[in-house]
């Protein structure tokens, strides 16, 4: 998959503008605060629906306006035919519009969104990834997983819906609780285990990743921790949402299920949150990335895009060629680089110096 053509209206610092892009490696050139990111974010919103910077729509528009448009022109692997999405947002007084389209059909949930366009993005705080807070993780892995699969997503969203619903009877009319134990039930064992699978899935591919770039041993571990493990089937998980009602009343929550689920990053055996340095977690989070890219490759059949901002200015120079080289190896690439001397690490690609822009 490729985006061929990208327009940008009165996007962050974007009056109008055209690119027209390879369909190899994209380097984005110039002095930080030129709008090199704000090119990987419209991309990202073409695949995604929101921005990975802000929830407010509002904060996108430049300065002086009251809308914004992105259109990209996406070529997918070895179909003879173009697709084409656009997000417009308007905003007066009275109301606020935000549409997305494919093909010009209006797209009426984000649900229809997620996964026509495949990208991974990399961003220099990744490594939240590693040391943040635990839904940052579920988040990824979810993202990852509905990606994949429609089935998973769809479960998704109808478990958080029935979450939040049994949360407010567990405050407003506890009595009515139990009535979404049976659907929740069956719903948090499938999640569990596409994640538990999914996770097994992505340690295997981060390690011959690893050893392809590198040579080297394999030095990754995940572990899921779904809160549910000592639950093996539907009827034991009423159970336990039955017999901890009063627990889960008195807290005012449904205190255990996937929504609690954690997962551990391992490097060569130690707990990657306690005890690796900077550059493991950042390299552990690059090589998470890379590993996800293969995974989206091989189960969706398509080539994602590469969105790559600063994310490796933390290692050493011959650990950061080594993934370069790589990464010129994969599908369509963009890389944002502030300094002109790198630009040379990627002759073959094509140049676009943001300040002309």
């Amino acid at each position: 998959m490729t985006l061929k053509e990208l327009t940008l209206r009165s996007f962050r610092n974007y009056d109008e503008t055209v690119f027209n892009f390879s369909d190899k490696i994209n380097v984005l050139y110039g002095n930080n605060g030129l709008g090199k990111t704000n090119i990987l974010e419209a991309i990202y919103m073409l695949g995604n629906g929101i921005s990975f910077r802000t929830r407010l729509d509002r904060e996108i528009i430049k300065n002086g306006n009251d809308n914004y448009f992105i259109r990209g022109i996406f070529r997918e692997d070895n179909l003879s035919y173009d697709t084409t999405i656009e997000i417009t947002y308007q905003k007066n007084q009275k109301k606020v519009f935000k549409k997305v389209f494919m093909d010009k059909k209006e797209i009426s949930s984000r649900k229809d969104l997620i996964g026509k366009i495949l990208y991974i993005i990399f961003l220099p705080n990744d490594t939240d990834l590693v040391t943040g807070e635990p839904k940052l993780r579920r988040d990824y892995f979810n993202m990852l997983i509905s990606t994949i699969s429609i089935e998973y997503l769809s479960s998704l969203i109808k478990y958080n819906k029935l979450l939040k619903m049994r949360n407010i009877c567990l405050i407003k009319k506890p009595s009515e609780a139990n009535i979404y134990n049976e659907e929740i039930a069956k719903l948090s064992l499938y999640i569990a285990k596409e994640n538990l699978k999914y996770s097994k899935i992505l340690e295997d591919k981060m390690n011959r990743t690893y050893e392809t770039i590198f040579q080297n041993e394999n030095p990754y571990a995940i572990k899921y921790l779904s809160t549910i493990e000592d639950i093996e089937n539907e009827n034991d998980y009423i159970k336990k949402l039955e017999n901890t009602l009063q627990e889960q009343i008195k807290m005012k929550t449904t205190y255990f299920g996937i929504h609690r689920a954690e997962y551990q990053f391992y490097y060569k055996d130690s707990l990657s949150r306690k005890f690796s340095s900077q550059g493991e977690k950042r390299m552990f989070t690059l090589i998470m990335k890379l590993a996800s890219e293969k995974i989206l490759s091989e189960y969706r059949n398509k080539t994602p895009i590469l969105l790559i901002d600063d994310a490796m200015l933390e290692l050493d120079n011959m650990r950061r060629d080594n993934i370069l080289e790589y990464i010129k190896t994969l599908g369509q690439v963009f890389i944002t680089v502030t300094e002109k001397e790198k630009v040379k690490n990627f002759e073959s690609g094509k140049i676009f110096d943001i300040a002309n822009y």
